[in-house]
């Protein structure tokens, strides 16, 4: 985290990754991110639902329980939350 956050000057939406081919990388667990229904292998970020504080991306493939701040540096996405937890994507 500290590698992304140290060269980046600003941070982006999560609407910004829509139309995005990633693939899961890595993560910081906690309490409010799961990640057992994230593909093994890249797929492309279709939708982005904001319910309240909930952000839902492509129908429920990963629910976040608030919105993260979502940094990108060389081709690494980098999902920060307010809860500590971090989820990591890797552009295709």
């Amino acid at each position: 985290m500290a590698t992304v956050e140290a060269h980046q000057k600003c941070s982006a939406s999560v609407e910004q990754l829509l139309g995005r081919q990633v693939r899961y990388q890595k993560h910081k667990p906690g309490r409010y991110l799961s990640v057992e229904r994230v593909p093994q292998g890249a797929f492309q970020i279709e939708s982005v639902h904001r319910f309240g504080d909930r952000v839902v991306l492509n129908d429920g493939l990963i629910v976040m329980e608030n919105a993260p701040t979502v940094m990108e540096r060389g081709g690494r996405i980098a999902l920060l939350f307010a809860t500590g937890e971090e989820l990591y994507f890797v552009t295709e």
